[in-house]
């Protein structure tokens, strides 16, 4: 594209302000340059340039780019607003997860009716304020932290949004101490419990929380306690996952691994097979599960459990035998 803008060369207020802003202007940002109303008419007429709603135009006439969408869509919803959840985390560099990346995602305060335009979708919020809004170096948009959280409780699923924060931190958009204090700030949105969990995890520190989940499923489903549990390291020396064992009245062991969240990671499934193929061969049947399903589904991996003969404390009652089944 063009550094210049049609009808701008002898506007250099307006031509400098196009560029910051891929040629997308609000229509009181004109009086600020110096362009007379008449003038933006008359381009707007000759279709020269694009009117975009009420309060915005293109000054071209050629359909928008995405990136001047974006500008588009910011501009015109009234202040304050920000590009927030997936997109600004793209612009932040980071790739797109999932399809709702595909849309603009833009946030303005509840009861505000920005112009809807194609590809654009609209949260309304009752906690954007001033301070949530990044406006150097692009279009105004949500901090990368704000921005993870939102993508992941914007949405049904604990497990997307426990990918969202990890990936975040992941891909150095943001850092471990901007989510924790963002998720302390948040107030009560969806999934917070989870994603606070994915963040000790992506800190190091989520063994202590597995350790208390194994207890608490164990108590909850009348699960004898394992006769051992002992936490391992991963290759940098860090405590990741728990080994819990249970010795059943035929001789066998039964193994449960809760693995942190390196075992997702590509490099690491050939050491683990290694491993499971040791454990199984000395008489031991080993399940694994993750820090997440022992927290958000418990009652899976007591029925797993179960089902292998890990003998109970006591008959389960009704509801934990629905949940557990």
């Amino acid at each position: 594209m063009s550094d210049m803008y049609a009808a701008t060369e002898h506007l250099p207020a307006l031509a400098s302000l196009a560029r910051r802003q891929l040629g997308a202007i609000h229509r009181r940002q004109f009086d600020t340059c110096n362009v007379p109303r008449g003038y933006v008419a008359a381009q707007v007429t000759a279709s020269r340039w694009t009117a975009i709603g009420d309060n915005v135009v293109l000054l071209q006439n050629a359909p928008p780019t995405r990136a001047q969408l974006i500008w588009l869509a910011v501009l015109d919803a009234p202040p304050p607003a920000a590009i927030g959840s997936h997109t600004a985390l793209e612009l932040a560099g980071m790739d797109p997860i999932a399809a709702e990346a595909s849309l603009i995602h833009l946030i303005v305060v509840r009861g505000s009716t920005p112009t809807p335009l194609p590809g654009v979708r609209i949260h309304e919020s009752r906690r954007l304020s001033p301070d949530d809004i990044m406006r150097r170096g692009g279009p105004p948009r949500t901090h990368p932290a704000r921005s993870a959280v939102d993508a992941g409780a914007w949405q049904p699923y604990p497990r997307f949004a426990c990918l969202m924060v990890t990936a975040a931190v992941q891909r150095r958009i943001c850092s471990v101490a901007d989510l924790e204090r963002t998720l302390e700030e948040v107030g009560r949105v969806r999934h917070r419990a989870y994603m606070r969990l994915a963040v000790q995890e992506a800190a190091g520190g989520a063994h202590t929380l597995g350790e208390q989940d194994l207890t608490r499923m164990c108590r909850r489903f009348n699960l004898k306690p394992p006769t051992r549990q002992a936490r391992r390291r991963d290759p940098s020396g860090r405590s990741r996952y728990l080994d819990a064992e249970w010795e059943l009245s035929n001789g066998e062991i039964v193994v449960l691994e809760i693995d942190g969240g390196h075992h997702m990671q590509v490099e690491h499934w050939e050491a683990d097979m290694r491993r499971e193929r040791a454990i199984v061969v000395s008489r031991r049947r080993v399940l694994r599960a993750t820090n997440f399903e022992i927290r958000l589904d418990p009652g899976s991996v007591a029925r797993d459990l179960i089902a292998l003969g890990v003998p109970t404390t006591g008959e389960l009652s009704g509801s934990q035998r629905a949940i557990a089944r």
